[in-house]
């Protein structure tokens, strides 16, 4: 690890408060905080399973953890209902809506609940997903790296492609559970649980894996390029500002290197989303794979048809990025981490 990656504690957070869209993947998550020897709780427990003392007093890594959870799902949470009229506006092939009869559609089901429906699985799969990544990162790392001080570009790009894959793999099922409840008709599932048990029972456990060549395929682009463009930004910063650059200057490179990796992955991040919402209920398959995906967007849709929702996507980033950073500044100071 480059000096530059050697980090104030203070800054901690908001490096890994951009850390939606970055992951904050640079920190060395494998060493323990030296902190003095407490007993061992034997009750009080967190929701991540971790004995709450610990969380307060234990290591920094578990802190950081804790914190990355709580503000992954208070942001994701509060974007929850553009991140549904993405989805809605994704897979419809027949016509093409805009983005206030989108809205339209989720206040047409008369509840508040309809803005936020697939929110309890994206914001259930936040931890573990973060988790994988911030482990695999480390590990990937040190086997990719030929310089264990400096690594170069191209091993940047694996280093996060491959941390990514491992993590979206993981938790996959998840990704397409939380891609039906968005979409489904009303009455179709009453939650998660509902979701799983109807999919694997009418369609098949593989249902729970529709799209995922496409996710792994898009990996690379959006994964890699986007924890490489963050990193490469966030060196300078610590150059330019004597290894204290300001939080706010942080936040911006995660929203463009997000951003600029988005406009490249689109696609296939449309293409995952038509292949999840196909056959629900075991209706007959619209699409064979990828391919016909894409052959058939074109023909019918046209190339804008590639990058339907990709407005209420981009227009996320910002209070998403914010909301995050603000959350983990916060947790973190309750943490004392």
């Amino acid at each position: 690890m480059s000096s530059s990656q050697h980090q104030h504690k203070d800054e901690a957070p908001c490096e890994a408060a951009t850390c939606e869209a970055t992951l904050a993947l640079t920190q060395d998550f494998s060493r323990p905080a030296t902190l003095a020897r407490v007993p061992q709780p034997s009750t009080l427990t967190s929701a991540l399973g971790l004995p709450l003392f610990y969380l307060r007093a234990g290591t920094l890594s578990a802190k950081l953890l804790l914190s990355g959870g709580v503000a992954g799902a208070i942001s994701r949470t509060a974007t929850a209902p553009i991140d549904r009229l993405k989805f809605l506006l994704q897979v419809q092939d027949t016509q093409l809506i805009t983005i206030r009869q989108g809205f339209r559609l989720m206040a047409a089901e008369g509840t508040y609940k309809a803005y936020f429906r697939g929110n309890g699985a994206n914001v259930i799969k936040n931890v573990p997903e973060t988790a994988l990544k911030l482990t695999c990162n480390d590990r990937v790392k040190a086997m990719v790296a030929a310089d264990g001080h400096t690594v170069m570009l191209s091993e940047r790009l694996a280093i996060g492609g491959i941390s990514g894959a491992v993590a979206q793999g993981t938790i996959y099922p998840m990704e397409v559970i939380q891609t039906r409840l968005a979409i489904s008709p009303v009455g179709t599932y009453s939650g998660i649980l509902d979701a799983f048990a109807k999919i694997v029972r009418q369609e098949g456990y593989f249902a729970l894996f529709r799209g995922i060549t496409p996710c792994m395929v898009g990996i690379i682009p959006y994964a890699g390029l986007d924890i490489a463009a963050f990193e490469l930004m966030r060196e300078r910063l610590h150059e330019l500002y004597d290894d204290r650059p300001p939080p706010q200057h942080l936040l911006l490179a995660g929203m463009l290197s997000s951003t600029g990796a988005q406009l490249v992955a689109y696609p296939l991040g449309l293409i995952r989303t038509r292949l999840q919402a196909q056959g629900m209920g075991g209706a007959p398959l619209k699409y064979t794979g990828m391919f016909d995906v894409v052959r058939k967007t074109l023909q019918h849709e046209g190339v804008r048809g590639m990058y339907k929702g990709l407005t209420p996507n981009l227009m996320k980033i910002a209070p998403a990025a914010g909301i995050s950073w603000f959350v983990f500044e916060e947790s973190k100071r309750i943490l004392h981490a």
